[in-house]
């Protein structure tokens, strides 16, 4: 890995420019709040003129973007708090790097340590030896956008992405899906792309979040060319409940801290227990912060089927490093990948274990 940059939290705490913070909701609050313990002083903040209301954000009136170049003219530090796979959010996104400094911090959604300098260097080895087990070229790059972005927030790092679907068809070329695992089905979209770009038999669409799985059930009744079985649980590492942030949403998640959200019981269920009687050809992962844990329940399953999978890996801070050792440690001889879909942040970046006969 190439020598770390500078992280810009410590280089903010003595900008002397003015540092405005785009955006509100959960993330605003997290940056505000890492913001106060490096010292960096805010401003105020601002959203896009067209989304601008009469209210306040933690004691700051929210002002157009307008009146912020009014009051500053062209010379002042953006703070993006929010995520975003709109074009037209990311078109602008991108007129306002061009025109200040632009900064999208990432801050843990789910847990762990902010990834700062100290952060990089305490766990230099460990993410060394994370990127050694890439495949190819392209995947150390994302590797090193990743790192580079948790420290700089330069919207540069994000420009390699993709669709699903095209990582699906290239990835799994001439694998034979007969059962495929969705776990984050939310309501059927990546249940779609499977579909479209390997056609497997069947698909045990997994969702936790009760809104959300009602209307996965409404897809996967309507779809015809795959059998889509929607069950609505929470994969985990046992069999029981857990306390769930429901908000009908990609922002509800087990032990989340969605302050838009209501605490609630779901059943939790493991996938070692959902595939007891059937193999797995593909397992995806994207479950709000609970990988690892869903890893552990499935390890049986994993070892029995040598299934490959999808596991997404930026919902903790640790991800970065813990998951692919741990997926390499499961599935030695499978060819570990990197891809992301297009959106900002750094979010959505998914490790791919492919198996060794089915590899491009």
């Amino acid at each position: 890995m190439s020598e770390l940059s500078p992280c810009f939290w410590d280089e903010l705490s003595s900008d002397p420019r003015p540092v405005w913070l785009y955006g509100t909701g959960n993330g605003a609050d997290k940056i505000l709040d890492t913001a106060a313990r490096f010292g960096i002083r805010i401003s105020g903040v601002f959203a896009s003129d067209g989304f601008v209301r009469d209210r306040t954000f933690r004691g700051f009136p929210v002002v157009r973007y307008s009146e912020v170049r009014e009051r500053c003219g062209n010379d002042f530090v953006i703070l993006q708090a929010f995520g975003t796979n709109r074009p037209e959010v990311i078109a602008f996104i991108r007129e306002l790097d061009a025109r200040h400094t632009l900064i999208i911090p990432e801050v843990p959604l789910y847990g762990g340590e902010l990834f700062d300098s100290r952060y990089a260097a305490a766990h230099e080895k460990e993410l060394a030896e994370a990127r050694s087990l890439l495949a190819d070229e392209r995947s150390v790059r994302l590797f090193d956008d990743a790192v580079t972005f948790r420290l700089t927030g330069k919207l540069s790092c994000l420009r390699d992405t993709e669709s699903f679907a095209s990582t699906c068809a290239s990835l799994l070329r001439g694998e034979r899906i007969g059962t495929a695992v969705d776990g984050g089905a939310f309501r059927g979209d990546t249940a779609l792309d499977m579909i479209e770009a390997v056609k497997p038999d069947r698909i045990l669409a997994v969702e936790a979040d009760p809104k959300t799985a009602a209307k996965l059930a409404s897809f996967a009744a309507e779809e015809t060319r795959a059998e889509v079985v929607p069950v609505n649980a929470a994969l985990w590492d046992e069999n029981g409940s857990v306390s769930y942030a429901s908000g009908g949403s990609r922002g509800s998640g087990q032990e989340g801290k969605n302050l838009r959200s209501r605490e609630i019981r779901i059943p939790s269920l493991t996938l070692d227990t959902l595939l007891a009687r059937e193999s797995a050809d593909f397992i995806k992962l994207d479950v709000e912060g609970a990988e690892e844990r869903a890893v552990r329940g499935s390890e049986t399953v994993i070892r029995r089927d040598e299934p490959s999978m999808a596991v997404s890996l930026y919902h903790r801070t640790d991800d970065l490093w813990r998951l692919p050792e741990r997926i390499h440690c499961l599935l030695p001889r499978h060819r570990l990948y990197l891809r992301r879909v297009p959106c900002i942040p750094m979010w959505d970046l998914t490790l791919w274990a492919v198996r060794p006969d089915g590899n491009p």
